[in-house]
């Protein structure tokens, strides 16, 4: 343990009454107590003092949380984050050399290709001095590309897309517990954006966004850059009347992607876009800072894949309760998991209502 402090945490965590578990989609999708945020800090502190004989076992449960935040989000404690100890645990596991399969080949491709897809082309379009980062989920969906180029286009605005190839902010590396393999990629990007002159960037990926403009600084890679998600630029620029659009007269609900809420803040501006383009939105039970993960945060998804499947189904079947028109997020990995909704991203629906003139 790095401080007397986080001792303090850990343990006041470990010994915490544990009704934190009611927000956690791990736990509401198994009902498993082994991976509860208590039980978790229990088993880290137990690691701490030399209790647990079965190492491989410990790994394994690091790697069952979905790292969503809804813990901390909840937590009666201030400043305090269980998911900085979880991630110790990965990266104890991944000197060790006990990973999950899927995410032991994630990080291997990873490193033969310099992202987490797989060989592909680099992703460069336009001039400017804003760029749009195109996420390794973003990548893979032609539909959002389409869409966000046709905004780009209609207003107006130079904007330097970038992407593909070995430009990926990392986090697959990060999540795996792999902390040298994250700093060298946090490197290349911070290279990529220097190399382009950028001075603002707008990012469509929550992780992405996360990683750039608050685990970078942590492993001391600054960015001196302003970064904006995607929602924030979509709502600017309906607010200042740069797309005319056809208002919707059906009903929408809202995914909360959880590290959009959770750990960037960002709730409203999605909802204020919906609400520029006529949406009558339908809450689920769990939105905002109550929103359940869709189960595939950090595109390597949680290291138990029966797992991820039932937080997957579980985010489906509670957003499915509202009987919505359609649904919508505002992240590529959410589409992508939640695709049995016929999910669109907030980007297509816009993209969608603009009025061709």
């Amino acid at each position: 343990m790095e401080s007397k402090k986080e001792l303090e945490q850990l343990t006041n965590c470990a010994l915490c009454a544990n009704m934190c578990k009611h927000s956690c989609p791990t736990y509401l999708a198994t009902g498993s107590e082994t991976i509860t945020p208590q039980k978790i800090a229990r088993l880290i502190l137990y690691q701490e003092k030399s209790f647990l004989e079965d190492e491989q076992g410990f790994f394994e449960v690091m790697f069952r949380s979905s790292m969503c935040g809804a813990c901390k989000t909840h937590c009666i404690y201030e400043n305090y984050d269980l998911r900085k100890f979880i991630q110790r645990g990965r990266s104890e596991a991944f000197q060790a050399g006990m990973l999950p399969d899927e995410i032991r080949k994630r990080v291997e491709t990873f490193m033969k290709f310099g992202n987490p897809n797989g060989e592909r082309q680099l992703f460069q379009k336009g001039t400017g001095d804003l760029g749009y980062f195109v996420s390794c989920s973003a990548y893979k969906d032609q539909q959002l590309l389409e869409a966000m180029d046709k905004i780009i286009t209609v207003s107006k605005g130079q904007v330097q897309q970038f992407g593909g190839a070995d430009i990926c902010c990392g986090s697959p590396l990060y999540y795996a517990g792999d902390t040298e393999g994250f700093k060298q990629a946090a490197q290349k990007m911070k290279g990529e954006i220097v190399k382009r002159k950028l001075r603002k960037i707008i990012v469509d990926c929550p992780n992405c966004m996360k990683m750039m403009t608050e685990v970078y600084h942590e492993i001391g890679v600054d960015l001196e850059v302003e970064f904006i998600h995607v929602t924030e630029f979509l709502n600017t620029l309906l607010r200042e009347g740069k797309l005319k659009v056809n208002r919707a007269n059906i009903t929408a609900t809202f995914h909360d992607p959880c590290i959009l809420v959770n750990d960037l803040g960002i709730s409203a501006a999605p909802r204020e876009v919906l609400g520029e383009l006529g949406f009558e939105i339908k809450e689920p039970v769990y939105s905002r800072d109550d929103t359940h993960c869709c189960g595939g945060l950090c595109g390597a998804r949680i290291g138990d894949c029966n797992l991820t499947d039932k937080v997957s189904a579980m985010r489906i079947c509670e957003l499915k309760e509202t009987a919505a028109d359609i649904y919508v997020s505002a992240c590529p990995t959410c589409k992508a998991v939640l695709s049995g909704l016929d999910m669109k991203d907030i980007t297509e629906i816009v993209a969608e209502r603009i009025i061709d003139e």
